[in-house]
């Protein structure tokens, strides 16, 4: 009779188990709880071996199965840069002549960089696996660096989640520079504090230099970077004053690097012809007048575009009339009353942090929202997406701030380098505050937030480790 009642109890258990799963399967919260759950209990007993190789080739198998059954439509900017790619290898440079690229000669890089791909393929599929290659090569190089600073359950956990996360599983397929710029990024920290790359000695510094600047040609957020690594250097510095004069020199190289790099390739690209201006930044009070903007949480203004445009010159370049109008724009904003301007910022965060970005590569699945994917509609499954998308970052919030504030002994023992993550986020969370902001525009600290998750799920396994 015993057993009879084990196997009844067992077969209870299973069904209740698959009746709870049913119910939870219908919301992407609960289902993001599920896959961290799994993911932890995956790695309770040990960690997964050869974890870096597993990372890299699962990452690049997901990613190149998801471009090829997504394919979403060249829109915006994007499809901007890629007819510029298209016409650069035909010798046609067309581009040139619009206000896009006469005010942000900077964004003449990417269009290169796509045009150099597109010459060994010719499709857009193409430059989606070289973003679906780097985009594995940045969960491998954010997992190298965590699996220094943190145990290796809790690393392999953090990359898991990041793996899952919708949005950076997706992007690749929309052609934008982020992906790549966030790889070389990494690969300049990876190169600054990982254990890996020590026996390069201070040459560390100046190849990190090199990094960072290919990172910022290709997208303008280097700064945020350098931010995170100069408080990294202020907290070593004061944490052991013996290295002070060595960090200095390091220091140093790097920045001289990072800037002779970025006067090298403003020559090359005015040399090349790709762009007379360089890479340089037409406008860049623009960007502040839009992150101001009320009207729009901060988002793109076409009311604030349509004003300043009418005050270029007749090679698409700022005038001083366009110089007094931004800057009469932006006085009247910021001078605006205190509850206004936090009611703003409110609002801005709203949009960066709050709302997912997933639009750019799910969007066009909504063309028919009752059509069935399986037993359930695309509108419902996009909603199930968007909810798993929210509550895996959510979670990593959580973890984050669980393993920065939970663990003050264990933080004692951690080298300098492990608050990078953190600096990264905070460097973006106030360069935010003032520019334009989009959805989209949180995925290089997201990468570093998912990674910070990782002291979170530390000490939650320290803590079953006590118990």
């Amino acid at each position: 009779m015993t057993r009879l009642f084990q196997g009844l109890r067992a077969l209870f258990c299973i069904c209740f188990a698959l009746a709870a799963l049913s119910v939870a399967a219908l919301n992407g919260y609960a289902l993001a709880l599920l896959a961290a759950g799994g993911i932890w209990l995956l790695l309770r007993r040990r960690a997964i071996p050869h974890f870096t190789l597993v990372l890299l080739a699962g990452g690049i198998a997901l990613r190149v199965l998801i471009a090829l059954v997504l394919h979403p439509p060249l829109v915006s900017d994007f499809q901007l840069m890629y007819d510029a790619a298209q016409s650069l290898l035909a010798g046609d440079m067309w581009f040139l002549d619009t206000e896009y690229f006469s005010l942000w000669a900077y964004q003449s890089v990417f269009v290169a960089w796509e045009a150099m791909w597109l010459r060994l393929w010719n499709d857009p599929l193409c430059l989606e696996l070289v973003n679906a290659v780097l985009s594995a090569g940045i969960l491998c190089l954010l997992y190298r660096m965590a699996r220094g600073w943190m145990d290796e359950r809790a690393a392999q956990a953090a990359s898991l989640l990041l793996t899952l996360f919708p949005f950076a599983l997706t992007l690749h397929t929309v052609l934008s520079n982020q992906i790549p710029s966030a790889f070389f990024l990494t690969l300049g920290l990876w190169l600054l504090v990982c254990a890996d790359c020590r026996r390069l000695g201070l040459w560390r510094f100046p190849l990190a230099g090199l990094a960072l600047q290919l990172g910022n040609l290709l997208r303008s957020e280097g700064i945020v970077i350098l931010a995170a690594v100069l408080a990294w250097a202020v907290f070593e510095a004061v944490r052991h004053p013996k290295t002070v004069k060595r960090l200095l020199a390091g220091l140093l190289a790097l920045l001289a690097v990072y800037f002779a790099s970025h006067a090298a390739a403003d020559a090359a690209v005015r040399a090349a012809g790709l762009n007379p201006y360089g890479v340089r930044n037409g406008n860049p009070l623009w960007k502040f007048v839009v992150g101001m903007s009320f009207n729009t949480a901060g988002g793109y203004s076409s009311s604030d575009w349509y004003k300043i445009y009418d005050t270029l010159d007749e090679n698409f370049q700022v005038t001083e009339e366009t110089e007094a109008l931004e800057k009469e724009m932006l006085a009247e904003r910021l001078s605006a009353d205190p509850a206004k301007l936090l009611r703003h910022f409110i609002n801005k965060w709203q949009l960066l942090w709050d709302t997912d970005a997933l639009h750019w590569a799910l969007g066009h699945t909504q063309q028919d929202p009752d059509g069935l994917i399986g037993p359930i509609t695309r509108a419902d499954a996009y909603k199930l997406v968007q909810q798993f998308d929210r509550g895996l970052f959510y979670l990593s919030v959580l973890l984050a701030g669980l393993g920065l504030f939970a663990s003050p002994a264990r933080w004692k023992q951690r080298e300098t380098a492990a608050y990078l993550p953190y600096f990264v986020f905070f460097a973006m969370f106030c360069a935010m505050l003032l520019v334009e902001v989009q959805p989209r525009y949180a995925y290089l600290p997201q990468l570093f937030l998912f990674t910070a998750a990782g002291f979170g799920l530390e000490c939650i396994g320290k803590g079953e480790q006590d118990a």
